[in-house]
């Protein structure tokens, strides 16, 4: 990305987006980051097992450490997908204006706080169903007074992700909207 941003500073000078672009993608990756660490630190003290049996996560001393990095890999990964898919769909090249990075900045509480919800209502809800099977995918590796915890968590990441998923798709929603409007408004409707 940086040899990307160089060479595009090179070639349009004062022009140059890509730096902009990459530094809005890591910003989004690094929010991932902080938010995959978080989680799984939280819920690792609910359910070790889900990280050891389900993640592969060694347990044992440093098992904390081990969770948190997984956590920010994983975090990262969905953190710079939603980023790129949130900033192709605002700025992309079409007859409507971008959305301002001012502008996109401000509409990034819609997929955090939509998948934190999900992380919170998805347990609630949905806490005691077990709709793929893991208990009995568990049966025999995992004593039975640890299932529910189990279960609890795969909830939470289950609903992190689709809250992230909803909150993207929201976020897109509402910076099309935005762009189309602005197109209205340019050409006097």
């Amino acid at each position: 990305m940086a040899l990307g941003a160089l060479l595009d500073l090179c070639l349009h000078g004062r022009a140059a987006t890509r730096y902009q672009e990459y530094t809005f993608v890591w910003f989004t990756g690094l929010l991932g980051c902080l938010a995959g660490a978080t989680t799984d630190l939280i819920t690792c003290s609910i359910s070790p097992d889900y990280f050891r049996l389900g993640k592969g996560v060694s347990g044992g001393e440093g098992f904390a450490f081990r969770v948190a990095v997984f956590g920010i890999q994983e975090g990262l990964s969905a953190g710079v997908i939603a980023g790129a898919l949130c900033l192709y769909v605002s700025r992309r090249k079409t007859k409507f204006a971008p959305l301002g990075y001012p502008e996109l900045l401000g509409l990034l509480w819609m997929p955090v706080v939509c998948a934190f919800a999900g992380a919170l209502l998805f347990p609630l809800v949905a806490g005691r169903s077990d709709p793929a099977g893991l208990a009995l995918k568990m049966d025999g590796v995992l004593p039975a007074a640890q299932a529910p915890p189990f279960l609890r968590v795969w909830w939470i990441h289950t609903g992190l992700y689709c809250g992230l998923l909803a909150g993207v798709i929201w976020l897109i929603v509402v910076a099309l909207k935005r762009r189309k409007a602005r197109a209205g408004m340019a050409a006097g409707v």
